[in-house]
């Protein structure tokens, strides 16, 4: 990948197009997904939804048509009838037209279904039967001998073939065998055949499609009623019964050379079975529609974020662009003046404008200040030349105060030898050769040292104490933050106790830290004053503190090491002062490294 590329993958331009791409087109794509997603899936389920209501429904009309199958049976017409047709010996012309007359009359009197009623006995009624059904000798069919013995109530399709002249297309018939209501003795057979115009109203509104055809099956798969109109072998191809052998509510399959829907729903507990096939391009069709129009808005919010991106490329990634440019060469030269040149986007009003006369404005300033540095850098080298004219070697001034101290012992004046002593020590060990830290060993020798000169200066003994743990004399500390609190306890706690003063000087590891504790049995710290003893701004402290002082100690602790570590101040009103000192346990590499 070029170095161009990588550019250009990291540049306003890209992810002005990214984001745009991202905000307009990916949800736009996302929600057109979603959408048609949706809508296929609503379409099969609505189209299974109105497969399983006309089932419902149909099963309600197929319970209604038993109902009055039951009512006709139980009727008084019916049972008067066919209980003198069941006495009958010989042929009855004037009883075979009553009963055809009553026949009629039910037939006539609704549009929904046919009954059609046989004696037990086909012999003894010739005329009533040839009237009806002609030459079919029905008494010899396998289905009334089935009802007739066994009395087992059943659906059955007739065939045009079974009964020539009565039934001219496969018809649904419930076949009931009639008993009387007096002696529950069979008396004949009564068939209600469904209409298939009847079955035509329910189930032809069911196709939402040009190519969907709906089939009404038996449960051994004889077909009853198909909308498209044909009853041959091709509408229940292999494809559909081997299908119909694992029954789901809804599948796909090839049916017709083509992809199908298919959707079954079950009739009377598993007698009947309504079947819808659909194209799956019928289904796909309103889809598709939805589909050719999402494209479309989406290539429009394409070719919208593309023109956006260019706009603003433009409009302002170009001008962005040349203003790195500019920076980068100012860079290269450094910030000199002959780098500077005006560019026409300076003139802009808008935030274009606004970041390059800003820019301009910048690099006037930080000209000016490299003017200034570069100055301010003369300055200190003369300074510093100064300096090093005056400058006092320590090792002269120790070897000094190292001489006075000889020649102080050398004429019986031990007492001036030991100040000399005690001062170079103090000198030595406070300029701690420029480091910042020092050990708590060396720092409780400068501390030490200070009091022997501050002995000597008083003519008077300073009683203090040191209680500090072996342990910790070798860890690192920051130097000269012991002497000044001492020397506070002295000028402002024990000065006015005279001989009865006392300072206890107590250290120790606590909590991960080293702890100094300052004590004095002075006069204490009046409250105002101990609240602002360690504020900065308190400006009666320059009153009381001398040297380094508290502030100063606590300050450097601060600015260190943090809040945590510093000093606290304890005291009470005639009861004596604790100034407690916390410091960070540090490791032995600050005090080899810190310069």
């Amino acid at each position: 990948m070029s170095e161009r590329f990588r550019w250009n993958l990291r540049s306003m331009r890209f992810w002005v197009m990214f984001v745009l791409f991202v905000l307009i087109v990916v949800p736009f794509l996302m929600v057109g997904y979603i959408a048609l997603s949706k809508s296929e899936k609503t379409i099969r389920q609505t189209n299974l939804d109105a497969v399983v209501l006309t089932g419902k429904n149909l099963n309600y009309y197929f319970h209604y048509v038993q109902n009055e199958q039951d009512k006709l049976m139980a009727g008084e017409d019916m049972q008067r009838l066919m209980s003198r047709a069941k006495q009958l010996q010989t042929d009855d012309v004037a009883f075979t037209d009553e009963l055809l007359s009553y026949i009629d009359g039910v037939n006539y009197s609704n549009q929904l279904f046919k009954i059609r009623v046989l004696p037990l006995d086909p012999t003894v009624m010739p005329t009533y039967l040839g009237s009806v059904y002609g030459m079919t000798n029905v008494g010899a069919q396998a289905w009334y001998r089935d009802i007739v013995s066994t009395g087992r109530s059943y659906w059955k399709v007739f065939e045009p073939a079974e009964l020539p002249g009565v039934i001219l297309e496969p018809t649904l018939s419930s076949v009931k065998r009639l008993h009387s209501l007096k002696t529950f003795e069979p008396l004949g057979v009564v068939v209600m055949d469904i209409r298939p115009s009847v079955l035509a109203d329910f189930i032809y509104p069911v196709k939402q499609f040009p190519h969907q055809n709906l089939l009404l099956l038996t449960k051994d798969n004889r077909l009853v009623y198909s909308a498209s109109g044909k009853y041959d072998d091709s509408v229940l191809e292999g494809g559909l019964l081997r299908a119909l052998e694992h029954p789901a509510s809804s599948t796909t399959l090839i049916y017709g050379g083509q992809k199908s829907l298919l959707n079954v729903t079950s009739l009377l507990e598993g007698e009947l079975k309504l079947v819808s096939l659909t194209p799956v391009s019928d289904l796909d069709n309103p889809v598709s529609v939805l589909s050719r129009l999402n494209y479309t808005f989406l290539l429009f919010y394409f070719l919208l974020s593309i023109s956006l991106a260019v706009y603003l490329t433009v409009k302002y990634t170009n001008p962005i662009s040349s203003l790195v440019r500019e920076m980068r060469a100012l860079v290269r030269h450094s910030f000199s003046e002959a780098a500077v040149t005006e560019s026409r986007f300076a003139s802009r009003r808008d935030e274009i404008g606004w970041l390059y006369r800003g820019m301009y404005n910048m690099i006037g300033e930080i000209q000016r200040l490299l003017k200034e540095t570069k100055e301010s850098e003369k300055r200190k080298k003369q300074l510093e030349f100064e300096v090093l004219n005056y400058q006092i070697n320590p090792h002269f001034l120790y070897n000094t105060l190292e001489t006075i101290r000889w020649k102080a012992e050398a004429r019986g004046a031990g007492d001036i030898g030991e100040i000399a002593s005690s001062l170079a020590a103090l000198f030595r060990l406070t300029l701690n050769r420029g480091k910042e830290m020092t050990t708590v060993r060396r720092e409780l020798e400068l501390l030490k040292s200070y009091l022997s000169i501050e002995k000597a200066r008083q003519d008077a003994p300073i009683p203090v104490t040191f209680r500090v743990e072996e342990e910790m004399l070798d860890l690192p500390l920051m130097r000269l933050i012991l002497q000044p609190l001492v020397e506070n306890a002295i000028r402002h706690g024990i000065a006015v106790k005279g001989d009865e003063g006392i300072i206890l000087v107590q250290g120790g590891l606590e909590e991960g830290k080293i702890v100094f504790r300052i004590t004095d049995n002075g006069p204490g710290i009046p409250e105002d004053i101990r609240e602002r003893l360690l504020d900065p701004d308190a400006a009666y402290r320059r009153e009381r503190e001398g040297g380094l002082g508290l502030l100063n100690v606590h300050e450097r602790l601060r600015h260190y090491f943090g809040e945590p570590y510093g000093l606290e101040a304890i005291s009470e009103r005639g009861r004596g002062t604790t100034i407690v000192l916390r410091h960070p346990v540090l490791s032995a590499e600050w005090t080899a490294t810190e310069e």
